[in-house]
């Protein structure tokens, strides 16, 4: 019952990540999800967990109707997690 109610207090990362790609410019968003996404890796979120809550914040966006350039950040930072990106943006 204690780890339910841990959840429930937690962000929903998906709505989080979402919420960052539409508050800032490209620049400044990339950044910020990629330190986000950081935070939770170290603090012991797997990366399976990490990317299917990115895919759902995908859908968020979606249905906000968000602009491309939100999404395209949030495609850019799963790059960086898959590993798919220069050496020093790799997660």
């Amino acid at each position: 019952m204690g780890n339910a109610v841990e959840q429930a207090k937690q962000p929903d990362v998906a709505e989080r990540v979402a919420d960052l790609a539409l508050a800032v410019p490209y620049a400044r968003a990339l950044l910020t999800i990629r330190g986000y996404a950081v935070g939770l890796l170290d603090a012991g979120y797997t990366r399976e967990a990490l990317y299917e809550d990115f895919e759902r914040a995908r859908s968020v966006l979606e249905e906000r109707g968000a602009p491309e350039e939100a999404e395209d950040t949030i495609l850019d930072v799963m790059d960086f997690l898959v590993g798919f990106t220069s050496d020093f943006m790799k997660l």
